[in-house]
């Protein structure tokens, strides 16, 4: 069978103004009554109701006003403070307003001559939720889109301050334990936070979004409920204490969500509150960008000098090329060789013998011809040696080479020749001079073996 979806309110009261937001205080006021607030766009009204569910002695709802307080702008949210007393005297009543302007607002009324409020500006956007602390109602959270959650002393001071990752919706203390806070995001996620140590100890997550709103259990403070999307969402986070260690316990979140997490704790070791995601994101993001921007400038670089070495190699084969053609297009180079006569040779190995024969003959005649003989052996001696002593110029390993200087080929080029095939470069400058010895005939072959190579 289906039902009515539209239900008739059980009681009401006629207000003056637009009702935008109406609380109940969940704290004793002294009397039999129920304290109940609610604004509008310019004022605050407190009253009282009495419920016949509540008094047997009520037929019907008994509501009274108490006062009405201008409030100036929209309100948006209210939160009732514990010392609110109606049986004291005078009656003391406090509570405190998120306005539209992002502001909050602490009212304190004796419902006679004592009338203040002070305003607490600190919210850059608007804000979503406000609370008294349970017990001694000395401080105020509260928390809105600005993605921060707040918590002021009775005089306006910022005493705690927490960044969230996205608006929150909801914030409530611990019935029993002031020091723990809970703070709901529009995300999903539920976290607790310890003031004492000002971090984070525990978070749920619902795994929908929008959460809209999120409440502790008065009677049951292992139970969290919240409104996510479509569903209630219900939450036991009481501990699991290990059996091994006593300062070790554990808390999950509802059992069955895929987002659950199972958290272990150590009471004597502060939680540290993880790196954001989005930061690790984007530190990870800025890491990647600047890793490659390098890799890139790091490639260009090197093809540029790869690009500027063949560039040079290029350079330095057609510079060969056409040196070569050069010395090809020389004549007579292909014919220099050097012919040793056999004078020269015999004067060479016979030298030793001539001197032997001079110096025994010597030996008979007398002390003048014999000086004359010596004289005369030197000049022999001197003669032989110019004959046989090879100047550069006359050397066909070098003779090219002057050959080629006279012609025009470029000096360097040429050093750089002689120095591949063992040659003195420096002899150059003084073609007159003597050379090494010539050596045997296989360094003979393989000096016009080179010749041939440089002339190709």
């Amino acid at each position: 069978m289906k039902q009515d979806s539209v239900r008739s309110a059980a009681y009401t009261v006629d207000c003056e103004d637009y009702v935008h937001v109406v609380e109940f205080s969940p704290f004793d006021s002294g009397e039999a009554c129920s304290l109940i607030a609610y604004g509008g766009n310019n004022y605050v009204v407190v009253g009282t109701c009495r419920f016949p569910e509540e008094d047997a002695e009520v037929e019907r709802i008994q509501y009274k006003m108490l006062r009405t307080f201008h409030h100036g702008v929209r309100v948006d949210a209210i939160a009732w403070s514990p010392e609110t007393r109606l049986n004291s005297l005078p009656p003391q009543i406090r509570f405190c307003t998120a306005a539209a302007d992002r502001k909050l607002r602490l009212f304190t009324s004796d419902l006679q001559e004592k009338n203040e409020y002070k305003i607490f500006d600190g919210h850059s956007d608007y804000i979503n939720d406000l609370v008294f602390a349970p017990k001694e109602g000395q401080v105020i959270a509260s928390v809105g889109d600005d993605h921060t959650c707040r918590v002021w002393d009775l005089e306006g001071n910022q005493k705690a301050y927490f960044v969230l990752r996205s608006p929150g919706v909801s914030v409530c203390w611990h019935p029993e334990e002031a020091f723990k806070l809970m703070v709901a995001e529009k995300n999903g996620t539920i976290r607790f936070y310890d003031l004492t140590t000002q971090q984070a100890i525990l978070s749920l997550e619902s795994g929908q979004m929008p959460l809209m709103s999120a409440d502790w259990c008065l009677k049951n403070t292992f139970r969290i409920g919240a409104v996510a999307g479509n569903d209630w969402l219900i939450w036991d986070i009481r501990s699991r204490w290990s059996r091994v260690n006593e300062n070790l316990f554990a808390t999950t979140g509802y059992p069955g969500k895929m987002s659950s997490q199972l958290l272990v704790h150590h009471s004597g070791h502060p939680q540290v509150p993880a790196i954001q995601q989005k930061r690790t994101v984007a530190f990870l993001n800025q890491f990647v960008v600047h890793t490659v921007q390098f890799l890139n400038r790091f490639s260009t670089v090197c093809e540029e000098k790869l690009s500027a070495l063949s560039l040079r190699i290029q350079q330095i084969e057609t510079t060969l090329n056409i040196l070569d053609a050069k010395l090809s297009s020389i004549p007579g180079l292909e014919d220099v060789k050097f012919e040793v006569s056999s004078g020269n040779v015999n004067s060479v190995t016979n030298g030793p013998v001539l001197q032997a024969t001079t110096e025994q003959q010597s030996t008979s005649v007398s002390p003048q011809s014999e000086q004359n003989s010596i004289h005369e052996t030197g000049l022999q001696k001197t003669e032989a040696a110019e004959e046989n002593v090879i100047t550069v110029a006359k050397d066909p390993r070098y003779a090219r080479y002057l050959k080629m200087v006279q012609v025009g080929v470029p000096v360097m080029a040429i050093r750089n020749k002689m120095i591949s095939e063992g040659l003195d470069p420096d002899l150059l400058e003084t073609p007159n001079a003597a050379v090494p010895a010539w050596g045997d005939d296989v360094n003979a072959e393989e000096s016009s073996d080179s010749e041939s190579s440089f002339s190709d």
